[in-house]
């Protein structure tokens, strides 16, 4: 009950479920295909999104002070994630390369609804931890981002 009363707890366990349900996500996804390099591509989003659930349970148990702390190192430092589509078939490419990019723009599109849920939630902040907090999870989903990125565009390169 007293988690309800602290804006900062309660906020973080918001933060915890949408965390949790994008991993949920990649699992299911990850199920679901058998191309190896996509579920490589899963398992790495896995493993990103699994420390970002492991940063905001830390915060949940020993408190924010090393994230502030953090946030104010990297505060200003980061440029907001790319959110263009992948697009790199052609309409002679395979139907592997088909579902590379399908998967990759679906995790693209997630991942950016994340992180503007989290810059939303810092912008409308009544507190101003909360506020630093959420940006600084924006900036942790911007970095899993890069690294989806960053994967994707290697699928791009003929196999």
């Amino acid at each position: 009950m007293s988690d309800f009363k602290d804006p900062v707890k309660h906020m973080l366990n918001l933060a915890l479920a949408t965390a949790l349900n994008d991993l949920q996500y990649y699992a299911d996804e990850l199920e679901k295909t058998k191309i190896p390099e996509v579920q490589a591509l899963l398992l790495v989003l896995q493993e990103s999104e699994e420390e970002l659930i492991a940063k905001i349970e830390d915060m949940m148990f020993t408190g924010v002070v090393s994230a502030i702390e953090e946030a104010q190192v990297v505060h200003g430092k980061w440029e907001p994630p790319n959110s263009d589509p992948f697009d790199f078939t052609s309409p002679f490419g395979s139907t592997l390369q088909f579902q590379r990019v399908t998967v990759c723009n679906q995790v693209l599109e997630r991942g950016l609804k994340s992180h503007k849920f989290y810059l939303s939630i810092s912008s409308r902040a009544k507190s101003k931890v909360v506020g630093v907090v959420f940006e600084y999870l924006a900036y942790l989903k911007n970095q899993h981002l890069k690294r989806l990125r960053k994967v994707c565009e290697s699928f791009a390169s003929p196999s």
